[in-house]
């Protein structure tokens, strides 16, 4: 069974550090997984894709995977 194409999601930076302070993280924290997830140019502007995001967020043991899920799809709304 094939699945649709979705649409990449992208969140700019300030989207993208005020869901992972909300979600308990420090700065340190917030700049590795901005790092890691890497931005990318769309429009001239940084983005991070959220998917990316959400994989490194949701391995922070205070938080339940799909929690970090739902919040992000909102945060990408």
């Amino acid at each position: 069974m094939a699945h649709a194409i979705s649409t990449p999601v992208y969140l700019d930076r300030i989207e993208t550090e005020a869901f992972l302070k909300n979600k308990g993280f420090n700065g340190h924290d917030i700049e590795c997984i901005l790092d890691l997830a890497g931005p990318v140019a769309r429009s001239g502007r940084d983005v991070w894709p959220a998917d990316r995001v959400e994989r490194l967020a949701s391995r922070a043991y205070w938080l339940d995977e799909n929690e970090v899920h739902s919040a992000i799809l909102a945060a990408a709304a």
